[in-house]
């Protein structure tokens, strides 16, 4: 599903009027249906219920209109609260108005900061806040009157509904520049837009809903969208498949090549994370001190004991014993725990340069090559990377704060110039492709911010790769599942206390949940 932009969904909706011979105000009832159907959903007794919808001067307003008539004909107890005069409302708006009025419902001006705190007191007595003050046009932080609306209802304690977006929240980005609507729910048209799946805007949203409308799918096509979200349905379709006659050697042989003294447990992890992801076979190149430990420690996992450096980590010799196995391999996953040593730095490059299958380079492998980034492109093989935001702003040079600031465009620039598939980890992970194309992905919880989440989620990539899955789909299958295997372990064990081999075990449920199409997707 495509993410839009403000001017992106603006241009949708002219096309769908200009081209497809919808009336603005037809798309506009639809949205007031569709909210309304949300809430209905939502909240079972609704009729019984006090809703206080409250109206800025945009078509935000006249979806609000639209809803609050509806809810009048179905015998809902409902406040209109007007922030602006009825003689400035234009075009739709002012149309829902006019329909709105027609049918009697109550309405209440409250166009000052003195209005308002005389109107305020009625969010004590409702049951329900929608937000349909300012949309997706905002073009300024939140202030005056907006500024005092938005304070009394994020202090009330009743639920709120926001229409399309928060009101104070950018369509755009995820940066909160000023006071914005702390939504319970958010019911948006269409599309989800980019301010609603980033963060730290993403955290106003609530339990987000995207909602038909009746927007024919060529005039989105015809906006070329270059983001997207991930949706189970796409996973599902890019699934590797179990044939009946199939062997160990039938489904991909993952080589890692982690470990060192101290970080052992990296290597261990995204090993035993192939293997639960799918891969027939796995062998962990491992240095040689580690390997008695390691055979211990992984039954189903092979082992290939390489030259270590005095420091307990793999040295630049390594290469030929790794060189020597390779043709065995189908995938290989690169830095999980290896250690930033230079002899590993000079392994690690030459690999990069050498090696004939797909990679998954990761942790300590993407700080290895920080300085050099230009090795990447001497790379005769696909390449997925896989930094959080701190590993990502020392290849490009900038700070995480940085990085966090602008998750959807950051690396754009380095993607094309290397020619890699790019993974940002954090909350609503971004994959990046090398024609700059990007999807969010929305499964995964605040639970799995802890050590190793990363090193299982390496594991699970390589293992896709190796089943024969391009460098998108191999992303796009692996964070996706790697967040449902961490909403799943969440939801048994809580928020506090998840560890990453947890997540081990739910992949395989993961992936069973969405083969069978069985996980409940956003309304």
């Amino acid at each position: 599903m495509e993410v839009a932009t403000a001017v992106a969904m603006r241009n949708i909706d002219q096309r769908t009027i200009d081209t497809f011979r919808v009336p603005g105000i037809v798309l506009m009832e639809n949205a007031g249906l569709a909210l309304l159907q949300t809430l209905e959903a939502l909240w079972p007794n609704l009729a019984l219920c006090h809703v206080t919808i409250l109206t800025g001067a945009g078509n935000n307003g006249g979806d609000g209109f639209i809803l609050a008539r509806h809810l009048w004909h179905r015998g809902t107890d409902v406040d209109v609260i007007m922030l602006t005069a009825a003689g400035r409302l234009r075009g739709d708006a002012r149309r829902a108005y006019d329909m709105a009025r027609a049918y009697h419902v109550p309405m209440t001006s409250a166009t000052t900061p003195q209005a308002w705190s005389r109107t305020a007191p009625v969010l004590k007595h409702t049951s329900l806040i929608v937000d349909a003050m300012l949309g997706t046009g905002l073009q300024r932080p939140a202030s005056g009157l907006y500024a005092e609306v938005i304070a009394s209802v994020n202090e009330a304690p009743q639920p709120t509904v926001a229409v399309d977006i928060p009101s104070g929240l950018s369509a755009d980005h995820g940066r909160v520049a000023g006071p914005h609507i702390c939504a319970t729910h958010t019911v948006t048209f269409a599309l989800p837009k980019r301010g609603l799946l980033t963060y730290p805007a993403a955290a106003a949203v609530g339990e987000l809903h995207i909602v038909d409308i009746g927007i024919p799918q060529a005039a989105i096509e015809a906006e070329e969208i270059d983001v997207a979200m991930l949706q189970e349905a796409d996973i599902r379709q890019l699934l590797p498949q179990r044939h009946p006659n199939a062997h160990k050697g039938s489904h991909g042989h993952v080589l890692v090549v982690a470990g060192s003294v101290g970080k052992s447990g990296a290597a261990v992890l995204a090993s035993q994370s192939a293997l639960r992801a799918g891969a027939g076979l796995v062998t962990l190149a491992v240095p040689a001190g580690l390997n008695a430990a390691m055979e211990v420690q992984l039954t189903e996992v092979m082992t290939l004991p390489v030259a270590e450096s005095p420091d307990g980590c793999m040295a630049a010799s390594a290469y030929d014993t790794i060189e020597a196995f390779w043709s065995n391999a189908s995938a290989m996953i690169i830095g999980p725990g290896l250690g930033i040593f230079p002899e590993t730095q000079q392994l690690v490059q030459r690999l990069l340069q050498c090696a004939p299958v797909p990679i998954v380079l990761d942790a300590d492998g993407l700080t290895l090559i920080a300085d050099q980034p230009h090795i990447l492109q001497a790379s005769q093989v696909p390449l997925i990377l896989t930094p959080h935001p701190g590993e990502l702003g020392r290849l490009l040079k900038v700070s995480p704060a940085d990085i966090q600031a602008d998750r959807l465009d950051v690396a754009l620039d380095f993607v094309r110039d290397t020619r890699v598939h790019l993974i940002l980890k954090g909350a609503h992970t971004v994959i990046y492709t090398p024609d700059r194309h990007r999807w969010i992905n929305c499964t995964g919880n605040a639970a799995m911010a802890t050590a190793g989440t990363g090193d299982v989620l390496a594991g699970l990539i390589g293992a896709l790769l190796a089943q024969g899955l391009s460098p998108l789909q191999a992303a796009q299958g692996g964070v996706y599942l790697h967040g449902l295997a961490g909403d799943q372990a969440c939801a048994g064990l809580g928020s506090t206390g998840l560890i990453a081999s947890d997540l081990i075990q739910e992949l395989p449920h993961a992936m069973h949940k969405v083969r069978q199409g069985v996980i409940c997707q956003i309304s």
